[in-house]
Order: structure tokens, then sequence, then C-alpha cells
């Protein structure tokens, strides 16, 4: 018999997109149920991707480092990267102000909400539950410079014994927690479906409609953005068609849109690229910058 084609990743999390809207204009006149018993759940996998980005980020700048077994190749590597990045963030701030400027007097007055801590609440059931699962906040600058450090550092040791082992172990270590980051990417689409719906349901259609001109205003600074300097980018350095770029970067954009989050789109988007074409030493010290 023939076998079923598996839906894509990206596939999978744009049908979670849809659903979400579809049930959260339906819980509507049921928003504290969503809120107290589906958003944790996507609480959850957000603060597994949060805790897996950590020693990903780590080890992979690591292993890309001893790949490279040369301090000035990473040093070039690194210098291209922090220039290419302060051009691509001149670009955004430019657009974004020409943009904010040309919407500005559009945009809705958007109510506050108290979010101060009262003393006597209590820590709820599902509270609980969603604690129960680690999620890391280090500081992703503060892991990069820990993994140059420790990269370096089995650099200068030269070849040897010593040496050998130290790079098998980083590159064991890497690929341990490389198979938890596929097990925690395919929980992508409940993931993004609990996160999600519980924000419909609250909003409603406010969340579509009187915000339209915000939301208007972002996207259209953000898909000039990314088709005249991505698309650049992409053809002129990368010698790649920028419509198959964005169609291999479609899962990561579409994880980015509904978490909100950029570090914990960040094991996607090297998913991503490296099956893209990416070298691993390159797309493991870019990224993780780009995302801090």
């Amino acid at each position: 018999m023939k076998e079923k084609k598996k839906l894509s990743l990206a596939a999978q999390i744009f049908i979670a997109l849809v659903l979400a809207v579809i049930a959260g204009l339906l819980m509507q006149k049921y928003a504290n149920f969503a809120e107290t018993y589906i958003k944790p759940f996507g609480t959850i996998f957000l603060n597994l991707l949060k805790f897996i980005v950590v020693p990903i980020v780590l080890f992979s700048i690591m292993c890309g480092i001893i790949s490279m077994k040369d301090i000035k190749k990473v040093g070039s590597i690194g210098a291209k990267t922090v220039v290419y990045y302060m051009c691509t963030t001149a670009f955004a701030i430019t657009f974004g102000l020409i943009g904010a400027n040309m919407f500005k007097g559009a945009f809705p007055k958007i109510a506050t909400t108290d979010l101060s801590y009262k003393t006597d609440q209590t820590i709820s059931l599902m509270d609980t539950i969603v604690n129960i699962f680690p999620s890391n906040f280090a500081n992703m600058l503060q892991v990069i410079v820990t993994a140059l450090i420790l990269g370096f550092g089995i650099i200068l040791l030269g070849e040897g014994e010593r040496n050998t082992r130290l790079v098998t172990a980083c590159n064991d270590l890497n690929d341990v927690f490389m198979k938890c980051m596929e097990m925690i990417l395919k929980l992508s689409p409940i993931g993004v479906f609990c996160l999600l719906s519980p924000v419909i349901a609250s909003n409603g259609p406010a969340i579509i409609g009187s915000l339209a001109m915000v939301l208007l205003a972002a996207y259209v600074c953000y898909i000039i953005h990314a088709v005249v300097v991505y698309s650049f980018a992409v053809k002129t350095m990368g010698g790649m068609s920028p419509l198959k770029f964005f169609k291999g970067m479609l899962p990561a954009i579409m994880f980015a849109f509904s978490s909100s989050s950029s570090v914990g789109t960040l094991p996607i988007n090297m998913e991503c690229v490296e099956n893209m074409g990416a070298s691993k030493e390159v797309s493991s010290f870019v990224l993780p910058l780009g995302a801090t």
C-alpha cells in the first residue's frame, strides 16, 4: 500500500492558526475557560522551547567554533554578522518610522489592563502544572559569550586525546539536545492553537477589527522589509531565489507570528535554514545573535 504523505510543519501550523481563530471566535462567551484551561498548555509549549534553546545555542555554537578550528575565521564571520545586522536593523527602523508616520492618527486608543500583583492571589491547579515544565530565560548574549570562550579554549588545547574527547562530547550533547528539540517541535501545532485561541476568545473581532490599522501599519512595514531587504540580500549575497527562501522559511515565519517569541522561534529557524543548505557552523552562530 502507498504511504500517506505527511503534512509539512508549515501546513500543520497554518491549519492550527485557522482553527485557533475559529475556536476563539466560538468561545467568546467562554473566554475565562480558554484563558484558564487552554492557554496554560500553550505556555507549557513555549516554556519547553525556551528551555531547550539555551543548551542548543551553547553546544551548537561551540560545535560550530570547534569545526572551524581557527579563531581568526570565527572573528571574520562574527564581524560580517554584526555589520549585516546593523544594516538590516537600520532599514527596519527606517521603514518602521515611515510607516508609523504615514498611519499617524489612524491608530485606535488601546485600553490598558491592571497587571499589578495581588497578595491574596492563590496558585491554581493549571499554574502548578505549567510550573512543572522548566523555562530558562538566561540572557542569550551571555550564553553566546560562554560558548565562544569554551569553544576558543577547546581550539587552543590543540590536537590531542583531550581535544578529541571534548569535541566528541560536545557533538554528542548537541545531538541529544537536537533530538529533544525535534520532540518539542512536533507539538508546534498544538502550542500555536493553545496560544492563539484564548487571545481571540478574550478579544473577539476586536483583535482583528479595532486594531486593524495598527496591524496593517506593522505588517505593511514587515512585508516591505522582507520583500526589499531580505529578497535583495538572499539574491545578491546567497545566490538563492527569494521565493525559494520564503517557502523554506514559512514554518519559522508562521510560528513567529503566532508565538511573538524570537527565542522560541529559534529552533525552527535553525532547522529551516539548514534544510535550505546553510552550514551548521554558520547558522549556529549567526541566528542566536540575530534572535537576541
